[in-house]
């Protein structure tokens, strides 16, 4: 991939830091692994649409950031000690395959965004606030206030012009909507309306003391808003920030007092934009094109997934469709469990966009995904023992790597409309209300039991026979209909998989012709599809250390299990190989 920064030419400040956060993806370095079972508060899969975008965007600086290092160091560039145990790969790090945590550091200091026809300019900015606050608003937690410019005042802002916002509570501003997403990560930031962050993070008004809050002051050639005091939620920690729109498209960030710790800072166009990361205190002035700009800061580091891969194929063959990548270290993946990045995708009709990122990952072309499945030692011995709500190893190494094709799919209603009610978390799940005969992807198996009752008696075993479809293991003619369960109540779609929920609503009937009516047919169709799949086992291991036997053997249980598990979820249709290959 190109690179789009330029005019990295000013420095200020010390270059210690880097950006955290795959949506909600971390590593914890502290503390010591995690024992299985692990809670269900953590099982959220981490699988975004914008995932492999942002990791992108997450290793270009990092790149930036290592030739930094190694300029001031005067090092050379240290290929990671790459071997093999069996048919498990060992990646030990030279200390770029991880990303250190990117601490806060603007306080008392500030950002300006100056938008053009061509992009962005992103400069330092004076860090004093304005002192004409303006008046309170009364704003709670996770709520936003529409706000009418004065007259006459009006805000050019990625090639539109606006005369009003809504001010949001978690520390941002956006155009054309409210916020409506509780996440406050950079896919989001992306695919979210378009947006002003100052400081986007979980921020609660109500908590703030008496004279503290969120501020608005509205002129005929400005606005400003500040939030005053204004705790992180469920914490006392008090921030004190402020954003200044003026009338030629100027912004302006100025922090007072930043005691929370986990934001994004930056503009975005919003709609799946692209992405570009930047260090605000080394590598400024800079100039973006018409991409969102950010930095995200975080208490903890993450990996670098393009030089995991790319030390891989330094040592092995570029013969593998997935890479199944494991930690020998503690993990923490902020609330997800594991996540899949599309490398690659040529398919049709699947709801996916083409896209090639493989040789960012060091393929020539081959590679279609990167699974990461977390700490090793998050899993039970026994690859097939439920630990994770309704789901074993298997399970979530189903999900992961099903992630290469599923689940996307939209269809024609009886309205004749695009509906993506078969969708649940993040429009890249299966809805709990969708009957998926109890597919790894998510959703459940559901019982109709009549007159509007509904169960879900099973969850997390299988590939639908829709999912094979999308897989290219079967053809149209081989799905049978199927339906989801509208008017449940507070049943959500994006609700976990859960057996024994019992519900009522109305039955939708849908047709695999509904989906095809939307995405058009499956190219290549299973005639020409492959059934045969290679996936590459790959344990990574912190700097200095070697892996124990008893990781190893560990890992090689689930990889072992795995070709007989895929084989049997895919009705004995589909094959993984999962034997390792040197150049």
């Amino acid at each position: 991939m190109s690179e789009p920064v330029a005019d990295v030419t000013g420095r200020r400040g010390p270059c210690h830091r880097r950006f955290l956060s795959l949506l909600v993806l971390a590593l914890c370095w502290s503390g010591p692994a995690s024992a299985t079972p692990v809670p269900w508060e953590v099982s959220w899969c981490g699988t975004n649409r914008l995932g492999v975008a942002i990791s992108d965007a997450v290793h270009r600086r990092h790149e930036r950031q290592l030739a930094r290092e190694r300029a001031v160091r005067g090092a050379a560039a240290i290929a990671p000690r790459a071997s093999r145990s069996g048919n498990v790969a060992v990646l030990v790090d030279d200390g770029g395959l991880v990303v250190p945590p990117d601490a806060f550091d603007l306080e008392g200091g500030g950002v300006q965004f100056t938008s053009s026809r061509r992009g962005v300019r992103i400069a330092v900015a004076e860090g004093a606030l304005d002192g004409e606050l303006g008046g309170k608003v009364t704003l709670g937690d996770d709520e936003s206030l529409p706000v009418e410019f004065a007259d006459g005042f009006r805000f050019p802002f990625f090639g539109h012009t606006y005369s009003g916002m809504f001010l949001n509570s978690d520390g941002n501003l956006t155009f054309e909507e409210p916020e409506a997403q509780s996440d406050r990560e950079l896919g989001t930031f992306l695919s979210g309306p378009p947006r002003i962050a100052p400081f986007f993070a979980d921020l609660n008004p109500e908590t703030a003391p008496e004279d503290g809050g969120v501020y608005l002051r509205r002129a005929a050639d400005r606005v400003v808003v500040t939030w005053r005091a204004v705790p992180g939620f469920g914490t006392n920690e008090r921030n004190t920030f402020q954003v200044t729109l003026l009338g030629d498209g100027e912004v302006r960030f100025a922090y007072e007092t930043v005691r929370s710790r986990n934001a994004v800072v930056g503009v975005s166009p919003g709609r799946d934009s692209k992405l570009d990361l930047l260090d605000f205190s080394s590598e400024l002035p800079a100039a973006s094109g018409r991409s969102a700009v950010a930095e995200r800061f975080g208490t903890t580091a993450r990996i670098d997934e393009f030089r995991i891969a790319q030390a891989f194929f330094a040592k092995f063959a570029d013969a593998f469709d997935h890479l199944i990548v494991f930690a020998d270290f503690p993990l923490d993946l902020g609330g997800g469990f594991a996540y899949e990045l599309g490398a690659k995708n040529e398919i049709g009709g699947i709801g996916l966009s083409q896209i090639d990122y493989s040789a960012d990952f060091g393929s020539h072309g081959r590679l279609r995904a990167f699974v990461m499945m977390s700490s090793l030692s998050h899993f039970p011995d026994d690859p097939d023992e439920t630990f994770l709500g309704t789901n074993s190893t298997m399970d979530v190494l189903g999900q992961e790597a099903g992630h290469r094709w599923l689940a996307h799919l939209h269809f024609r209603d009886t309205d004749g409309k695009v509906s993506d009610a078969l969708l649940g978390r993040d429009l890249a799940h299966w809805s709990f209300l969708h009957d998926t005969l109890a597919s790894d992807m998510e959703g459940n198996e559901i019982a109709d039991e009549g007159g509007g009752r509904f169960e879900t008696v099973a969850a997390t075993e299988r590939y639908s026979p829709l999912d094979q479809y999308a897989m290219g293991l079967i053809p149209a003619s081989a799905v049978p209909p199927f339906f989801y369960v509208t008017g449940a109540g507070d049943i959500r779609p994006e609700r976990h998989p859960e057996v024994g929920v019992a519900f009522t609503g109305q039955r939708r009937d849908v047709t695999i012709e509904d989906v095809i009516a939307v995405e058009g047919e499956r190219e290549p169709p299973s005639t020409a599809a492959p059934k045969a799949f290679k996936m590459a086992f790959v344990l990574i291991e912190l700097q200095g250390k070697s892996p124990s036997r008893a990781s190893l053997a560990k890992l090689d249980r689930i990889r072992r299990r795995w070709e007989s598990y895929f084989h049997e979820a895919t009705d004995f249709r589909g094959s993984v190989d999962t034997r390792l290959l040197k150049r």
